[in-house]
């Protein structure tokens, strides 16, 4: 439990230092290229930690003293805080980005821009720097792949152990007690702020930020940003695809034949993942913000702050029932197991669409008789739908890469991706293992570009059939 703490403590710190410095200069300033960096900065989070985890044991085991490094505390640490770090620079960059210029161009009237920061941005940022450090926290704390792959023993890898290798329940389920507790008191002290921010905001600001000119100096704060993007995201990517050709494309090829089978039944599960946050993210928003139940906030963040694998042994109690058999036996135990772990970041995501629309327009339509079903079809979700669309392609992300509720729960024969992988490392070479990372790698990639390009093919055709009813409507009226 030490152990854990500790490392929670610094991913969250180390992560909310390096995410607050990235936040500041890609939101306050002119920094080049910015919203190119504020893209590419996101793509860890959206990329799953064990395939980063062995992109860097990859690139740490060419150095001599390198392998003793990654397979120890310190490697863990190192990368959970490349994954974190686009999350806290996403929170602190809402808190940055809803602060009204005016406050800060009445401090430059009376003294310099670093007193500016001091007193006046950061006493209204540190709300969100705190809760980006909770947040991580709670997350590093929860997180089970990487320290399962780095044999860092954690609260998490001794909760699976405790279950799947020496079936022991009870201490399982009482070490389960230990981490849910941790990671409910913290997130119920910073429920204030956590539970009714917009840190997952998709939508607009009400006001211009304040841009700071940087000079000279963003030419040095760019190769910064660029040698840290360099760092984060291209040299995993290179020390992966080199690892994988070393010996030739022999590797490369039997990690697809070894993947096929999964790559179906990964790509399907995500797909109904994705739609089943979509649906109760969108009730749960609707209820949350039209019926203002501010309770449903914090109930969907208690339930985000369970850890994977103590979810993962809550739904095998609960389900692994004869009169439930036809779930628990099924996909559908899966798909459960996506809603429990990511409903909150569903339900954030659309309830700050929703309220971007004003109330009026839906009290309107009801003094005319439309009832629920003709507002959201006709109101609701034409305005929000490119947000509707973001949220499905995130949850369908986050879906394809978890692993530590579902190689609890998966039914024989519904293995996925991340748990064909993780089975088969022990016994496997580190070539054909950084060959399946380089392959599920892919396959991400490329389901990715196909929804986005379908979304794209999909709008325009509505687009144009919209604008051609509208002509005819107009020409039958003439």
């Amino acid at each position: 439990m030490l152990k854990s703490l500790e490392l929670s403590f610094f991913v969250g710190l180390i992560s909310t230092l390096f995410g607050g410095f990235f936040a500041f200069f890609l939101t306050k300033t002119n920094l080049p290229f910015r919203n190119f960096f504020k893209l590419l900065f996101l793509a860890p989070l959206f990329l799953s930690p064990y395939i980063l985890t062995l992109s860097w044991v990859d690139f740490f085991v060419y150095f001599e003293h390198g392998k003793e490094f990654i397979y120890s505390f310190w490697g863990v640490v190192f990368i959970l805080s490349l994954v974190f770090t686009p999350l806290s620079m996403l929170v602190i960059s809402s808190g940055l980005s809803n602060i009204n210029s005016k406050l800060e161009e009445a401090g430059l009237m009376m003294t310099t821009y670093p007193k500016v920061l001091l007193k006046i941005i950061f006493p209204m940022v540190k709300p969100a720097i705190f809760s980006s450090f909770i947040l991580v926290f709670v997350l590093a704390l929860s997180e089970f792949s990487v320290p399962s792959f780095l044999s860092v023993k954690v609260l998490t890898t001794e909760i699976f152990t405790q279950f799947s290798a020496f079936y022991n329940y009870d201490l399982a389920l009482a070490n389960s007690m230990v981490l849910v507790a941790i990671a409910v008191v913290l997130l119920l002290a910073e429920r204030f702020y956590l539970a009714n921010s917009s840190f997952l905001s998709i939508g607009t600001k009400s006001h211009q930020s304040k841009v700071i000119e940087l000079d000279k100096a963003r030419y040095w704060f760019f190769l910064f940003h660029l040698l840290y993007l360099f760092v984060a995201i291209f040299i995993p990517l290179i020390v992966l695809i080199i690892q994988t050709f070393d010996g030739g494309i022999d590797s490369f090829f039997q990690a697809i034949t070894l993947l096929i089978p999964n790559i179906i039944n990964s790509l399907l599960y995500a797909i109904f993942g994705a739609f089943t946050l979509l649906f109760f993210g969108s009730i749960f928003a609707y209820i949350s913000i039209r019926e203002e139940v501010k309770s449903m906030d914090m109930l969907l963040l208690i339930i985000f702050a369970v850890p994977s694998t103590v979810l993962g042994i809550g739904l095998i109690k609960f389900f692994n029932t004869s009169s439930l058999d036809f779930i628990y036996g099924s996909f559908w135990i899966i798909v459960i197991a996506y809603l429990g772990k990511f409903i909150f970041i569903s339900h954030k995501l659309l309830s700050n669409a929703i309220s971007q629309i004003p109330k009026s327009l839906e009290e309107s339509a009801q003094m005319m008789g439309a009832n629920f079903f003709i507002r959201m079809r006709k109101i609701i979700l034409p305005l929000i739908a490119d947000k509707i669309f973001i949220v499905f392609l995130i949850g369908f992300i986050f879906c394809l890469g978890e692993l530590g509720a579902t190689i609890l729960v998966y039914p024989a024969g519904s293995a996925v991706m991340g748990i064909k992988l993780y089975t088969i490392m022990a016994n496997a070479s580190q070539t054909l293992i950084s060959a399946m990372s380089l392959v599920i790698l892919l396959v991400t990639v490329l389901a990715i570009a196909l929804l986005a390009l379908f979304y794209r093919v999909f709008k325009n055709t509505t687009n144009g059939l919209t604008c051609k009813k509208i002509r005819f409507e107009k020409k039958d009226t003439h």
